[in-house]
């Protein structure tokens, strides 16, 4: 899963009163040296009742099971890939009956590589696949199924994976596995089963609602790192020509040059998958915070809001953004001569009565740090 933003009005890079710092580096992630083993998972198992989704952060209430010895066991896993600018990450919501797996699925929230959700499906490898498509729970689905290898006790079981998309929003792809029940089912009855599902169902009324609850994905013991490229590994912003540590705050981040006119750089929160948050970095050498936006009549729209909660010292507000299709919540950051920008975007935009920034403030503190180190007038 790849973050690939929809572009809006911008914001930062439109309206310093500064140029940016550029710098010809390339970009991209280390590699960790010798990173330490994953520690083994511990999937939480619960009969019904409200979770919240680590890697996805959908906030849903699992359906009761009428079988006695029923449960739901929740894990979760994910990769950095391509040196740690890529990443891919899923929930898992497996169903037992007196310990035995007779059902399982993957939830991913995302913009994903292969393109649309009609492309998406198409990636199923499995040697069988046929493609379906099939309105269901209020929305339009690209289906594929097939016969799935497990590759290992499991063996070959049939599966399912169903996409739909949302305008300027991340997609929903869910895989569902039939281990024991469904199994004896032909293609037709599947899919004619699947509007019944009372977890894709619930699954998908979360995502729609964009029900989602604050989580710290990276350190729920149920989930699990795949790959050898860490979380906490040092990014290079080229704009800004700054390199970040990134740091250990529970959250999954990619770093993201700007675009074709783009004089920011991006830190993309990968997980939780929702809300959907960017956080866009400039640096301007010789401007103070005070400086950054123009005054009077040429001054930026700004929101009506509450002051700001817990920003970490060193930081000021520039107040809420109001641009044309969101909202972007800007600080500011001033050491050796430079004002460092951060603004947050959020798709849904994040709620004015809401602002705390106590859970970003690892990520402020790394950012302040990185420029703190660039010399004077640099």
């Amino acid at each position: 899963m790849k973050r690939v933003l929809s572009a809006c009005v911008l914001s930062l890079s439109a309206l310093l009163s500064m140029p940016v710092a550029y710098a010809q580096v390339a970009a991209g992630a280390e590699r960790a040296p010798a990173p330490p083993p994953a520690l083994p998972s511990m999937p939480v198992e619960i009969q019904s009742g409200k979770v919240v989704l680590a890697m996805t952060g959908l906030a849903l209430d699992l359906p009761a099971d009428a079988r006695k010895a029923a449960k739901w066991s929740l894990a979760g896993s994910y990769s950095f890939t391509d040196g740690g600018t890529s990443f891919d990450a899923r929930d898992v919501i497996d169903q037992k009956v007196d310990g035995a797996l007779v059902a399982g699925t993957w939830v991913h929230v995302g913009y994903f590589n292969a393109g649309d959700c009609a492309a998406v499906v198409k990636e199923l490898d499995v040697p069988d696949r046929w493609t379906e498509q099939r309105d269901m729970w209020g929305h339009h689905w690209h289906v594929a199924g097939g016969t799935w290898n497990f590759e290992n006790d499991l063996g070959k079981k049939p599966v399912i994976a169903l996409c739909t998309p949302r305008p300027n929003r991340a997609s929903l792809l869910l895989y569902r596995f039939y281990i024991q029940d469904g199994v004896a089912l032909d293609k037709d009855a599947r899919l004619a089963a699947l509007p019944k599902d009372p977890l894709l169902a619930r699954v998908t009324a979360a995502w729609t609602k964009e029900a989602s609850e604050p989580v710290q994905s990276l350190r729920r013991p149920e989930i699990k790192r795949r790959g050898d490229v860490e979380a906490v590994r040092t990014v290079h912003l080229r704009q800004a020509n700054l390199d970040v540590k990134l740091p250990d705050d529970g959250f999954a981040w990619l770093a993201r040059g700007p675009g074709k006119e783009g004089e920011s750089d991006f830190l993309d929160r990968m997980a939780p998958a929702m809300p959907d948050l960017s956080l866009e970095v400039a640096r301007a050498p010789g401007t103070r915070c005070a400086e950054v936006f123009p005054t009077g009549a040429d001054a930026p729209k700004r929101a009506t809001e509450p002051p700001p909660r817990n920003i970490p010292a060193g930081w000021t507000s520039l107040g809420t953004l109001v641009l044309e299709t969101t909202q972007e919540r800007v600080v500011c950051h001033e050491a050796n001569g430079a004002a460092l920008i951060v603004g947050f975007l959020a798709t849904p935009s994040l709620s004015l009565s809401k602002a705390d920034y106590s859970p970003f403030s690892p990520i402020l503190d790394v950012l302040a740090k990185a420029s703190d180190a660039v010399p004077a007038n640099r």
